[in-house]
């Protein structure tokens, strides 16, 4: 009886991952002396030191044993993503650490669940920005970076979730979401910057850096958090750039991607007035050093068609920056609208409101009222906003005349949507009351 139960624990152990002596590898490898070519066919552990076993030799049907240490006298070449990222993981200490420690899945429970906690706050708050065609075209780049879950065993399902929020900012969680805020998207110039990040922000997930950080934390006394498993030291950073690297030059992709996507992430937040989102203790640690160290002077081009892409998002980010005071950033995305040919009539008005919040002259007034002018000359039927913006500038101006022809106008406008929306099916109630607050500011506007 104590046999039989003896027998059953071991393989209930052995079942659940718990206990294991070796993790499954398919690497190809040539002897640099000999010129040997072998398949190493799984890695384990041999009086204390990590060993690679080799397949069967046709031949001789044996297998060799090649010590770690040894592996540099040979020519590892990856033959896809699963075997390139089998070498990155074998170079790190995570299989070290798997055959030694085991999985250790009681703390990876714990970390997904805080992530599950996140998502369902953020689902919660409707802090998701949902676009499926974009998501669509992220998921092709996130395929070609890593496969869909670990292949040796550990827990997690790569995914990923938009974030509306306009700092630049993107991470992976310990169950493998991928978290890439709009603000992101729209700092960089290209789909390869974005390869470039994504492959980044997975090589944290593949080198097991957030069970390190939870470790660290605990060590430290300190009760584990999402937000210090997500936040990486200087070492797992340019660990993972190196990987990055690795997964770039495998699709034919040059490294300066990484660069030029890190300077892009700085300068956005310099327009945003963050100016330590690079910093050691911002969102990306040390990124001017480590942008010019994968710098190759090659300049990153902007994607006329990355742009059309992610068109919706950046005029998301547009009105998001000017409701929150952001007026620089509101310009330079509603530029970049223009310079793709994706601006809309609303988004040129909300560029002159953010000019004339800029403005610190009457000649740049007068640049933001071209702008205006553009929809209210340009257009048979102008949104209402663009007549009301006109106005404003107008009276800033001190040309009070013209501005009473424009706020006639805006009242025209006002009683044209208000008729349209009165005669459309459904419950227009909310719009409805918004045109009838319109009307009072009009009316305060011309008794003053």
């Amino acid at each position: 009886m104590k046999k039989t139960a003896i027998l059953l624990t071991v393989i209930l152990l052995s079942a659940t991952g718990m206990s294991f002596s070796q993790i499954q590898l398919n690497l190809k490898a040539t002897n640099r002396l000999t010129g040997d070519t072998v398949t190493i066919k799984s890695v384990i552990r041999s009086h204390g030191f990590l060993t690679l076993q080799t397949a069967p030799d046709p031949g001789t049907g044996k297998t060799v044993r090649i010590p770690y240490i040894e592996l540099r006298n040979y020519k590892v070449i990856p033959g896809n993503i699963e075997s390139l990222w089998q070498v990155k993981i074998l170079e790190s200490n995570v299989y070290d650490n798997l055959l030694k420690n085991g999985y250790d899945f009681d703390r990876r429970y714990e970390m997904d669940e805080m992530m599950k906690e996140y998502l369902r706050k953020a689902e919660q708050d409707n802090s998701f920005y949902i676009d499926s065609y974009l998501e669509t075209r992220l998921y092709g780049i996130l395929r070609k970076v890593y496969p869909v879950r670990h292949i040796d065993g550990r827990p997690g399902i790569l995914s990923l979730r938009i974030l509306s929020d306009i700092t630049p900012d993107a991470w992976i969680g310990p169950d493998g979401t991928m978290i890439i805020t709009t603000g992101m998207i729209s700092a960089l110039d290209n789909e390869d910057e974005m390869m470039a990040l994504m492959a980044q922000k997975v090589a944290h997930f593949a080198l097991d850096h957030h069970l390190e950080n939870y470790m660290t934390a605990q060590q430290a006394g300190i009760s584990p958090a999402l937000g210090n498993l997500i936040r990486y030291n200087s070492e797992q950073e340019w660990a993972s750039d190196r990987c990055a690297v690795a997964v770039l030059q495998a699709c034919g992709k040059s490294q300066s991607f990484i660069g030029s996507m890190l300077r892009n992430v700085v300068a956005c937040g310099e327009l945003t007035g963050n100016y330590y989102l690079g910093t050691s203790r911002g969102l990306f640690p040390d990124a001017a050093t480590r942008a010019v160290a994968f710098s190759t002077g090659t300049l990153s081009e902007r994607s006329a068609e990355y742009d059309k892409l992610i068109a919706p998002v950046i005029s998301f980010n547009a009105y998001s920056a000017y409701n929150q005071s952001q007026y620089l950033l509101c310009r330079w995305l509603i530029e970049r609208n223009i310079n793709a040919a994706t601006a809309t009539a609303d988004e040129m008005v909300l560029l002159s409101q953010a000019m004339m919040h800029l403005s610190g002259s009457g000649a740049e007034d007068e640049k933001a009222l071209e702008v205006v002018r553009s929809v209210t000359a340009g257009m048979p039927e102008p949104p209402p906003g663009a007549f009301r913006q006109e106005a404003l500038l107008l009276l800033k101006l001190g040309r009070r005349d013209e501005a009473e022809k424009a706020l006639g106008k805006f009242g025209d406008a006002l009683v044209r949507e208000e008729k349209r929306y009165n005669s459309m099916p459904g419950d227009w109630s909310e719009m409805l009351v918004y045109i009838a607050s319109e009307k009072e500011w009009l009316a305060k506007m011309r008794r003053r």
